[in-house]
């Protein structure tokens, strides 16, 4: 590798919540996957907006107009009704909103955790 960030992480809000994603392989182990917010690896000659578009258009089926850049490999985007009521769940993916209140709650991955504690104010 050459050091250069090739992850990235979007924060989805839709009226003061934020979109977070869980997967497990079956409904017993739901417990050991934590929730995270939409990411992905970007392609070799693709910008990290455009990565996070098309992670979110795979993970929900939404496809979003705007991603902000928060802070290096952070972005954030803002939800519509119209995107809301698109939103498609896979098969053993978990999709829903949570108040900044309830995420501080939640079993989160480390870069999700990472990310609320110096992006809170977005939610």
């Amino acid at each position: 590798m050459d050091g250069k960030i090739t992850r990235g992480l979007i924060l989805l809000t839709y009226k003061g919540k934020a979109l977070l994603m869980n997967k497990s392989n079956s409904s017993i182990d739901r417990e050991k996957h934590p929730w995270c917010f939409i990411g992905g690896v970007k392609g070799e000659a693709e910008s990290f907006e455009n990565a996070m578009k098309r992670r979110v258009e795979t993970e929900t089926g939404i496809a979003i107009k705007e991603v902000e850049l928060i802070s290096e490999s952070c972005y954030h985007a803002r939800l519509t009704d119209d995107d809301v009521n698109r939103i498609k769940r896979e098969e053993n993916q978990l999709l829903d909103f949570f108040t900044i209140k309830d995420i501080r709650k939640l079993f989160l991955s480390n870069t999700t955790a990472q990310f609320v504690s110096k992006h809170s104010e977005l939610i």
